[in-house]
């Protein structure tokens, strides 16, 4: 095998193929690489752990079709390493050379055979906005669970909601829902379960990167975004066992995992009888200054709200204490309630706008953090319990 690429290029198929690979240890060593195959002037590269496959294409300059299995990250990092400009890689045997300008490295590979025989990604079922689903994932994936003695929590249920689908992730102390409309991705009757750590991957893609900030700015733009046209899109396809996303040149395949998820609606209280209306900034802000105080993930932060206002109090017994007022509009009874610090500004940096609506029932019941014109996004939060 022998190809020229451009070396940025390269760079960019040989990290995004390499998130894949598994960085613990494992009976076989081609597992830690990635599989490298020029045909023509087509380049594939490809990562997998057996859980979490990622089919990376572009265009390269091919000289001689071939194929080979290279150490992942040391392949990456010499690439990376090397000055602008083509880079050409040539394999035979059980090596493979790495050249540019007067640069020159030689590897040893892993036998081929020994890499995993996996299918080729089927092709999109349909297709979803690209913005809508780069918002979701964005407000969705950090409230699954990293326990993986619990794996269901460590998933994202998508199910069909009403006209489109909707994401839930919780890992039992938060809890994020995010529906996109208009999108028939998936049947009536259908849910999925995918692992969180897939669609982190997936949030890294450049075709969901550029659009992420456009996101942010309106979740209301985001889902008026319909596939088709020139608006960037998401291929899904849905097998018994796994799931792919297309996004442009790459295909992130995962298994679904198996099981019944938790009824999360019956978390949701059906009526919240004290609102708070804040400014996101002013209230991240103040939220971020008295989280400084906080030394491990048992001390909490009290908000005491009233009208005109919400008092922020975190008080460590080892450390000292911490207070900040923040102007708000309130509607209710007056209530301290205390919560994660973290959990919570992890809540109010997924709103979108300018404007964050906290509603509470009292100081034991979940609270939900939502944006103050916007119900497609909620977040609920578990109180801590203070004395």
């Amino acid at each position: 095998m022998k190809f020229r690429c451009e070396r940025d290029s390269l760079v960019e198929v040989l990290t995004t193929a390499g998130r894949a690979v598994s960085s613990r240890t494992s009976t076989s060593m081609a597992l830690g690489g990635v599989r490298i195959e020029c045909s023509g002037n087509h380049l594939g590269v490809v990562g997998t752990d057996l859980d979490l496959t990622v089919h990376v294409s572009t265009e390269a300059i091919g000289i001689a079709d071939g194929v080979c299995v290279a150490p992942a990250k040391l392949v990456a990092d010499i690439v990376r390493s090397l000055e602008p400009g083509a880079v050409t890689i040539e394999s035979e045997g059980d090596k493979i050379e790495i050249g540019a300008a007067r640069s020159r490295f030689s590897l040893r590979t892993f036998p081929t055979d020994d890499f995993p025989s996996l299918p080729e990604p089927p092709k999109p079922d349909t297709f979803l906005p690209a913005p809508a689903l780069a918002g979701a994932l964005r407000q969705v994936v950090r409230a699954a669970s990293g326990d993986d003695a619990r794996p269901l929590l460590t998933g994202v249920l998508i199910a069909t909601e009403g006209s489109g689908i909707r994401l839930v992730a919780t890992d039992s102390y938060r809890l994020a829902m995010r529906d996109i409309d208009g999108s028939d991705a998936l049947s009536d009757s259908t849910q999925i379960l995918v692992p969180a750590r897939a669609l982190a991957e997936l949030q890294k893609l450049a075709v969901l990167g550029s659009t992420a900030k456009e996101s942010r700015a309106t979740a209301a733009t985001a889902d008026g975004v319909q596939a088709g046209g020139d608006a960037p899109t998401v291929g899904l396809s849905v097998g018994d066992h796994d799931v792919t996303f297309t996004a442009g040149d790459v295909q992130v395949s995962t298994r679904l995992l198996d099981g019944s998820y938790p009824d999360y609606r019956q978390l949701i209280p059906a009526d919240y009888p004290n609102r708070l209306h804040v400014g996101k900034d002013s209230l991240l802000d103040a939220l971020r200054r008295v989280r400084l105080l906080v030394r491990d993930n048992t001390t909490p932060v009290r908000l005491s709200m009233r009208p005109g206002g919400v008092d922020l109090t975190v008080v460590s017994q080892e450390v000292g204490d911490a207070s900040e007022t923040v102007d708000a509009d309130f509607e209710g009874s007056e209530l301290t309630i205390a919560f994660n610090p973290t959990y919570l500004i992890d809540g109010v940096e997924a709103v979108t706008g300018d404007e964050v609506l906290l509603e509470t029932v009292d100081a034991t019941k979940p609270a939900t953090v939502r944006a103050a014109e916007e119900t497609n996004f909620r977040y609920l939060l578990m109180p801590v319990r203070v004395s």
